[in-house]
């Protein structure tokens, strides 16, 4: 009766059907045909390669990767939860095609039974199946045949099954950000393993057309994407499905696909795909791509550990390349971006190691404010640049560690020093990451702790206490015999600077300040130069220096020093709008700080 009178309509751009399933009940359905289950720690011991994300390439009006040699013949889990097995070997099916020209039908079985972070027929997830991949073989659908659809799952045979793709060939993974021109953007470039609710009537009875409008986004079932297109004017999500050629379309169905918010089903939320090399094809072509990576690696001495590694890198490098084109070609930014030393890492990775900002919970606590800086009417010079009045010392390099804070810290100080004592003297960051105990080194930190530290104690110089911990490792404090580039009691607290535009230029006007930005995006991993505009939010992760301000081309902009080496900006400085309203370009007027220093110490 529900088929009959669902097709009696004669408005919905689907048809259902009777199908094998047809003498059960949705819930009897769902307990034995379903089986995703979202990992709880989602990149746990993954390799996680980052977030893809569309960045205004020009899109195939449809895909269908069975056209293209991507995709298996339909299979069937029957009454076994393990959807999320099928979805996953459907995507490294799919990767492996196309990394290697082979078409191989692997083993379900395999990440059903020995897949111990998952669950078997109980369920699991397309992301915990590819972490189990990565650190094994592949086997063979034909070697490691799916017995499990009865329900009862028996021990791992792995060991002797022949490798459908080898050990180290499945190198990790990317999720893919939840909106439709992303998901396009993935699925245009390979099958992906998605996520939906289908314990509804309608997914369990659907036999044609473009299903829409009768789910919800409740994640239980793991299917793949492996294409989109148009029907009647529908567009649509193309997916192959795990309950045999009786369901849908022979075994596949279309989705709605322009749906906002999560989409149909909830198919934006939680959609991944694997990354797969085959080392015995060639990894880095000739074409434009591959020849501007080749020049990357040339002009950055880039050397990766494996071929598999560096395919990966190229494959990272073309997606930030190709942002980074459609940027510039806009014709509408105050700013241009370019190939730096960063461009062979994802945002992911990128804010993991080169951030490092954390506010301080109890932000005065033991610290000496003195109060906060406010700007009183008094005249304010139109452009600032503190670099022009020996008040900056040249750019640092925190290289893989979250020491940011520490960089902004001794930037600030160094600047207060210079101007109250007429010396310039490069600060030791290695001090601040070491020995101040309240922040955290390489897992971050803050100013005002910073300030705070060093108001205790000599403040070391760079060159008797040089900076080692760019590889992430932080060695014992050793500032007592150091050489103080500041002696004890120079820094007597610090001051507040009131979230205001001309606040923060009134300080800027009087000293370096130390200031946090949001930098997690990829304007900001990728900036050349101009005035950085409308590309970050405000939430703060990374500490950098405010040393001036000004105006190019009528864009009035903050100049600001990074400690990422000369190769990010311009020779390692940016620009960022200055103007813009609430808490500024990157919440710039959220948080920053100077110290006081005491010139009666000055010699």
């Amino acid at each position: 009766m529900y088929i009959a009178s669902e097709n009696a309509k004669g408005t919905n751009s689907y048809e259902l059907g009777v199908n094998t399933f047809s003498d059960l009940s949705t819930d009897e359905f769902s307990g034995t045909h379903f089986g995703y289950v979202k990992a709880t720690q989602r990149f746990g011991g993954a390799k996680h390669l980052g977030t893809h994300e569309f960045k205004g390439e020009a899109l195939p009006t449809s895909v269908d990767w069975r056209s293209k040699g991507a995709v298996t013949p339909v299979k069937n889990q029957a009454s076994c939860g393990s959807c999320w097995a099928f979805s996953t070997t459907g995507s490294m099916e799919g990767a492996w095609a196309i990394a290697s020209g082979k078409l191989v039908s692997l083993s379900e079985e395999q990440l059903v039974a020995c897949s111990k972070q998952n669950h078997g027929c109980q369920g699991g997830s397309m992301e915990l199946g590819f972490m189990y991949e990565e650190g094994t073989k592949v086997c063979t659908e034909q070697s490691y045949p799916y017995t499990s659809g009865g329900g009862s799952v028996g021990a791992c045979k792995a060991s002797s099954c022949t490798a459908g793709i080898p050990k180290g060939g499945i190198s990790g993974y990317k999720t893919i950000a939840s909106n439709k021109n992303s998901l396009m953007s993935a699925v245009a470039q390979q099958p992906v393993s998605i996520a939906v609710e289908a314990d509804k009537s309608v997914f369990q009875s659907y036999r044609s057309g473009v299903m829409t409008g009768n789910c919800g986004t409740n994640l239980d079932h793991g299917i793949l994407a492996i294409g989109y297109g148009t029907e009647s004017g529908q567009d649509y999500w193309l997916v192959k499905n795990s309950w045999g050629t009786s369901w849908g379309e022979a075994g596949y169905g279309k989705l709605e696909r322009g749906k906002g918010g999560t989409g149909e089903c909830g198919i934006l939320s939680d959609d991944s795909y694997p990354v797969a090399s085959d080392t015995s094809v060639a990894t880095v072509p000739d074409d434009e791509y591959g020849q501007a990576f080749k020049d990357f690696e040339a002009s950055f001495q880039k050397t990766y550990a494996s071929e598999q590694e560096r395919e990966s890198r190229f494959k990272i490098f073309k997606d930030n390349y190709i942002y980074i084109a459609a940027e510039n070609a806009n014709g509408i930014n105050s700013y241009e971006l370019g190939v730096n030393k960063f461009s062979d890492l994802t945002t992911d990775e990128f804010a993991g190691t080169h951030f490092g900002y954390v506010k301080a919970a109890q932000r005065f606590e033991g610290a000496k404010h003195l109060g906060v800086h406010e700007y009183k009417g008094e005249a304010l010079p139109t452009s600032v640049d503190w670099r022009s009045k020996g008040a900056v010392t040249p750019v640092k390099n925190q290289a893989s560690c979250g020491s940011c804070w520490a960089f902004s810290t001794t930037g600030s100080m160094e600047g207060a020093w210079a101007i109250a004592s007429g010396n310039l003297v490069s600060l030791s960051e290695e001090q601040l990451v070491a020995c101040s105990k309240q922040n955290h080194g390489c897992q971050g930190g803050s100013m005002e702790l910073g300030f705070m530290y060093e108001e205790g104690t000599k403040v070391c110089t760079e060159q008797s206490y040089p900076y080692t911990s760019g590889g992430g490792s932080v060695g014992a404090c050793q500032a007592s015999s150091c050489t103080a580039g500041i002696p004890k009691g120079g820094v007597t607290g610090y001051k507040t600077i009131a979230s205001n535009k001309n606040s923060l230029m009134s300080a800027v006007a009087q000293q370096p300040t130390s200031i946090a930005v949001e930098a997690d995006k990829s304007v900001f991993q990728s900036y050349r130069s101009g005035v950085m505009s409308g590309n970050c939010g405000t939430n703060l992760d990374h500490g950098i220096l405010a040393i001036g301000y000004g105006t190019e081309s009528g864009k009035d902009y903050w100049l600001v020093k990074n400690s990422w080496g000369t190769s990010w900006g311009e020779a390692g400085y940016g620009k960022l709008e200055r103007g813009k309203g609430g808490t500024g370009e990157c919440g710039i007027l959220s948080d920053d700080s100077y110290p006081v220093v005491s010139s009666s110490l000055v010699v």
